[in-house]
């Protein structure tokens, strides 16, 4: 039984020693951590800031400003042979074509060890190529039309192919905006909005694709606007009764492109939607409304804009519920349509009466929304409500005072009073819960 005992206390004394050396050497461990993190904590060194300018300046300025200063060069090369006459037409489109060649040339073989510099290169021998085809065709008409398309077109897919090869957004923007000026540069400006907006689709096809699989937001965001400019400047400026069908497949289409643009990242790999996406989503909402008032006014607003912002505000108020029920952990999403929706809404108040029942059409939407901010919760709806019953005091002081009668005026006041110190006894009566944490 002793020697039991002892056997313990042995054993009890050697992991007592044990422990003791673990503690050692985790103090000793935990000191050379600290050190460590001190070193990467120092502030950088004024050496070490010129460093990266230096750096910066050497890698990325000079290597741009070097293919301008080329390109440039070459340009009033060319332009001093023609003044002179010392080349012909066909010499100075061949001469052209071989320093795009070149300059492709030389971004391949610098590709593997220096590739930014090779993409800049890449970049200027694209544009080269690119515009050389473009001055071969209208200003000396070496090649016919379909020839001038293809080859353009085959430069742009193949410049959003390398940008991908490259990994580089800059090249993959490049190569967009050739695509959105290839029939511009080379149209006979006929009207033809059906062929010239099936283009544009199919362009923006492969942006979406891109934007997607290489996470280049810029790329949807710049197609967006592009895309959506031109259909309304077409609406304003080219429309006509005859197009009425054209517009109307086409506002769909580009909403729903730019929609699933927008909203792929959070459907296909469940990442939450950031800023960027939030922006997309709200520009293209303004969009629609806009492109829907032009279409459906004929190429102006006319008199269908209540009719027609009263429906845009309906599709929004459907596109907000499928969104609080689809995607319920997008807040911001959310706020962001609602608000818009609401937005809508007061604007078809405005559109639809005048006078009186817009002041008290707006009065009694405010007290909706802080109801509905009471019960939910959230400040949001509150504020927009104080929001919009200020609108409707300053466009009772400012516009409606010299228009009302004195009956009128006097309804109005005693309405939005009233309501003012309503939402004050509720702020006082309800800041525990408004305001609990």
């Amino acid at each position: 039984m002793e020697d039991l005992q002892e056997q313990i206390n042995e054993l009890s004394a050697e992991l007592k020693d044990h422990r003791q050396k673990l503690l050692a050497l985790q103090e000793e461990l935990d000191r050379l951590e600290d050190r460590k993190s001190v070193r990467h904590q120092e502030p950088p060194a004024a050496s070490d800031s010129n460093f990266k300018l230096e750096n910066f300046i050497g890698l990325r300025i000079i290597h741009i400003v070097g293919i301008i200063v080329l390109v440039t060069g070459l340009s009033i090369g060319v332009k001093y042979a023609i003044d002179q006459q010392l080349i012909s037409a066909s010499v100075r489109i061949i001469l052209a074509y071989l320093a795009g060649i070149i300059l492709y040339a030389l971004s391949r073989q610098l590709k593997k060890k220096y590739q930014l510099f090779s993409a800049i290169l890449f970049s200027g021998a694209m544009a080269s190529l690119y515009f050389t085809t473009y001055a071969a065709f209208v200003y000396y008409g070496f090649f016919p039309f379909y020839v001038t398309f293809l080859t353009m077109t085959s430069l742009t897919i193949y410049t959003a192919f390398e940008s991908m090869r490259y990994n580089r957004q800059e090249i993959a923007v490049f190569g967009m905006i050739g695509a959105y000026g290839i029939p511009f540069l080379i149209s006979a400006n006929k009207e033809s909005a059906d062929l010239f907006f099936s283009y544009i689709i199919i362009i923006n096809l492969g942006i979406v694709y891109l934007s997607f699989r290489k996470k280049w937001r810029t790329m949807g965001q710049l197609a967006l606007m592009i895309s959506w400019t031109l259909f309304i400047l077409w609406g304003f400026f080219r429309y006509q009764a005859k197009d009425f069908v054209t517009g109307l497949i086409l506002i769909p289409t580009f909403y729903f492109l730019f929609a699933v643009s927008a909203m792929a990242y959070r459907l296909v790999r469940s990442q939450r939607l950031n800023a960027k996406d939030i922006q997309q989503i709200t520009t293209n909402n303004l969009a629609l409304y806009i492109s829907t008032l032009v279409i459906f006014g004929y190429g102006k607003f006319g008199a269908h804009a209540a009719s027609i912002t009263g429906f845009v505000c309906a599709c929004l108020l459907i596109l907000s519920l499928l969104s609080y029920l689809f995607l319920s952990s997008e807040s911001v999403l959310h706020q962001a349509m609602i608000l818009q929706t609401i937005i809508l809404f007061s604007l078809f108040i405005r559109l639809n009466w005048s006078g009186l029942m817009v002041t008290l059409l707006w009065a009694a939407l405010a007290v909706v929304l802080f109801v509905a901010g009471v019960y939910s919760q959230r400040s949001w709806p509150r504020l927009t409500a104080i929001m919009l019953m200020s609108v409707t005091l300053g466009k009772l002081v400012i516009f409606d005072s010299s228009k009302f009668t004195t009956i009128q005026k006097i309804i109005a006041y005693l309405v939005i009073g009233v309501l003012l110190l309503v939402l004050a006894f509720l702020y006082q009566k309800l800041r525990d819960r408004l305001f609990e944490k």
